[in-house]
C-alpha cells in the first residue's frame, strides 16, 4: 500500500531532491558512475518514490496523473542536476532515458492496478521491477557490460586531388558555426591550434563548457597527434582530452583513406575510433553513434573538402 504524503508536499519534494542528489553524488564518485545502475536504477527508483508520496486526488484519471507524475520527476531531475553542478546536456540527454523509465513504471503501476483482481497478478506485477533490475545492472562489471569499442565509417567523392586534400588538412583549421542541429548543442573549441601535416605534430583544441548557459564554467583541452602521414592515408590519435566530451566519449582517434578515382577525382574515407563510456548500451550506443556520424560529415566538409565540391 502506497505511504500518501500529508501536507505540505513540497517538504516531501525537497527531502526527495536531497536524498537523490545525495545518492547519486554517491553513484558518480564510485566506480560505478557510467554504468546503468545511474541511469535505469535512479530513475526508477524516483519514479517509485513519487507513487509512494504523491497525493492522489480521489478519482483521478489516467492522463491528468501521469502528467502530474511527470511534472514531478521533472522537478526532481532538474532540482537534482542544480544541486550537484551538472550540466544543461548532461540533463538533456538524460532527461529521455529518465521519461522511458517513467513512463513505463507508470504504465505498469495501471497495469498492475487492472488486473489485481485477477489470478497471478502479483506476479505479473513484478515483471516490471525484475527488467529493471536486470537494465540496471550493466556495467557494474565486465560480464554485465556491452562492447564499449566503436568505430564510424564516412565516406565521400571530392573533385579534387589528393595533394589539394592534403594541403586542406595542412591548413589553419577553420571550424563553421553551421552544422547539423544535433551537433548544434555541443559548444566548439573556443581556440584550435592546428596548421600542419607532418607526423608528430600534435593539435590542439580549447573548450569552454557552460553548465548552466553563463555560468559554471568548465575549461577543457583536446589534444589530437599525427601518427603517420603516408601517400593515401593520414592516421592520428588523440593523446590528451580534458574536454566535456571526455565525460561521454573516449575519442581514441581518426583514420583518413584516400583513393584517386580519377583526374581530379578522390574517394575518402574518415574514419573516426571511440569508445562508448556511458551505459546502458541501448540507449547511448545507437545516439552516440549519430552524434560521431554527424561529426565525421562536418569535418570532412570543413577541413578536409572545403572549397570542393563533394560528389
Amino acid at each position: 500500500m502506497a505511504i500518501k504524503a500529508k501536507k505540505p508536499y513540497w517538504i516531501y519534494l525537497i527531502f526527495l531532491i536531497g536524498f537523490f542528489a545525495l545518492l547519486t553524488r554517491i553513484l558518480m564518485n564510485s566506480v560505478f558512475a557510467n554504468s546503468a545502475l545511474l541511469y535505469v536504477g535512479i530513475p526508477f527508483l524516483v519514479s517509485f518514490a513519487i507513487f509512494q508520496l504523491s497525493p492522489t486526488p480521489e478519482g483521478e484519471r489516467l492522463g491528468p496523473a501521469y502528467l502530474r507524475h511527470l511534472l514531478v520527476a521533472t522537478i526532481i531531475m532538474l532540482a537534482t542536476s542544480a544541486v550537484l553542478f551538472e550540466g544543461f546536456i548532461c540533463v538533456l540527454f538524460f532527461a529521455p532515458i529518465y521519461f522511458i523509465i517513467v513512463s513505463l513504471t507508470y504504465l505498469f503501476r495501471f497495469w498492475g492496478q487492472k488486473r489485481k483482481a485477477k489470478r497471478y497478478s502479483k506476479l505479473q506485477s513484478a515483471i516490471w521491477p525484475l527488467a529493471v533490475m536486470i537494465l540496471a545492472v550493466e556495467g557494474l562489471s565486465p560480464s554485465t557490460t556491452f562492447e564499449r569499442e566503436s568505430s564510424v565509417t564516412r565516406t565521400v567523392i571530392i573533385d579534387a586531388d589528393i595533394a589539394a586534400l592534403k594541403a586542406n588538412m595542412a591548413a589553419p583549421m577553420r571550424l563553421p558555426q553551421s552544422r547539423h542541429w544535433f551537433l548544434s548543442i555541443f559548444p566548439l573549441p573556443v581556440n584550435v591550434a592546428a596548421g600542419s601535416l607532418n607526423a608528430g605534430d600534435i593539435h590542439t583544441l580549447d573548450f569552454v563548457y557552460k553548465r548552466w548557459f553563463f555560468t559554471n564554467i568548465k575549461h577543457g583541452e583536446f589534444h589530437l597527434k599525427i601518427d603517420t602521414v603516408s601517400e593515401n592515408k593520414v592516421t592520428t590519435s588523440v593523446v590528451k582530452n580534458t574536454s566535456y566530451l571526455a565525460s561521454y566519449l573516449d575519442v581514441k582517434g581518426t583514420e583518413v583513406d584516400f583513393r584517386p578515382i580519377g583526374p581530379n577525382q578522390t574517394e575518402v574515407a574518415l574514419t573516426i575510433n571511440y569508445d562508448r563510456k556511458l551505459d546502458p548500451a541501448w540507449y547511448f550506443a545507437p545516439l552516440q553513434n549519430f552524434a560521431i556520424e554527424q561529426s565525421a560529415d562536418y569535418l570532412i566538409k570543413s577541413v578536409i573538402a572545403r572549397d570542393h565540391d563533394q560528389g
